[in-house]
């Protein structure tokens, strides 16, 4: 079995291989958070199955690039320091008002409740004074980082139901300690991410106020791959084969017959223990497209409700002008037919 340090190597030679054959295309892929985006995962599952890439260091190399979240990857996209950039909405009309960019949504990375998967719900206490949206006046929520998805989130929810931001406070905190704070006191409704789940259930003292699905009637694109277009017009036959050994590795990761091996590479990248990753690959996780498609129109819906809420400054039309779903689908077109 090869190890992470021969995965690496191999990255980093294959420009010298590709001098005498044609040079792959280097493919800089931005992460932030694993196991949501498990890019890093994917790569893994190149050095110890092979022939599920067998474009790898051939027509394209694939690197690495961890970020803590998608504003800088619109800086490194505009310096062209990625070839590959996990956006959410707001970062991709952002990429557009405010870089001057020309992105494609090229494919899917996460989704939040759809196919009947997991998504995500506002925790509070059962035994509780918050039975409905409306007592939320007067209480402290937690979210990860205002003007983020879950502060657009609550406030689209809040004011539906006559529930002015003035209401009640809002306090930021990451999402790994949200549960101690609810536990101790310093908040009384937070967002439950996938990950953390397991967490809040085994207490069995909380309740869902509501989902993320009820706020936007269904599925949220959360994550999603974004390319510029100047580059895909420059090689998009290698992006090709990039989107397809990857679909590959997303279906082998997703077949419930490579489980036990697919959490094991789960677990050696993470370091988390396997009971904490139960939940990954399974309905408890986001849902990730096995043919890499993305669903275009909530990311639409995202944008423009954030720019009602004046979270954003301007609107895009995000399609058909910043989308390119050609190359995911030439992808599939040959794994179905192989």
């Amino acid at each position: 079995m090869k190890t992470k340090a021969t995965l690496i190597a191999a990255l980093l030679v294959a420009g010298y291989v590709g001098a005498a054959a044609g040079d792959p295309v280097r493919l800089r892929v931005a992460w932030a958070q694993v196991p949501t985006q498990i890019t890093p995962l994917v790569v893994e599952l190149a050095s110890v199955h092979p022939a599920l890439f067998p474009n790898f260091n051939r027509s394209y190399t694939y690197e690495l690039a961890r970020f803590q979240g998608s504003p800088p990857q619109i800086q490194a996209l505009a310096a062209n320091e990625i070839e590959v950039a996990a956006l959410g909405p707001a970062a991709l009309a952002l990429s557009v008002t405010n870089a001057h960019l020309d992105p494609r949504v090229v494919a899917d990375v996460a989704q939040d409740g759809g196919n009947e998967y997991y998504q995500t719900w506002w925790a509070v206490r059962k035994d509780g004074p918050i039975k409905t949206i409306e007592d939320l006046k007067g209480h402290i929520v937690i979210v990860n980082a205002k003007g983020a998805s879950t502060d657009m989130f609550l406030r689209e929810m809040t004011r539906r139901h006559g529930v002015a931001d003035s209401d009640y406070t809002e306090i930021e905190a990451n999402f790994a300690n949200m549960l101690a704070m609810l536990e101790n006191g310093k908040g009384d409704a937070a967002p439950v991410m996938a990950q953390f789940n397991h967490d809040f259930e085994a207490t069995g003292r909380y309740r869902a106020l509501f989902t993320t699905s009820e706020v936007v009637g269904g599925t949220d694109q959360v994550l999603f791959w974004v390319m510029r277009a100047d580059f895909i017009a420059a090689h998009r036959a290698a992006i090709v084969d990039f989107l397809a050994d990857h679909m590959a590795g997303v279906r082998w990761f997703l077949d419930p017959a490579n489980r036990a091996e697919a959490l094991k590479i789960a677990h050696d990248f993470t370091k988390q223990p396997l009971e904490a990753l139960d939940y990954v690959f399974t309905k408890n996780d986001v849902y990730r497209s096995p043919d890499l498609r993305p669903e275009i129109p909530p990311i639409q819906k995202d944008i423009d409700t954030a720019v009602r809420m004046k979270l954003l400054p301007a609107s895009i039309q995000v399609a058909p002008t910043y989308v390119d779903l050609s190359m995911v689908e030439e992808a599939k077109a040959r794994l179905d037919g192989n």
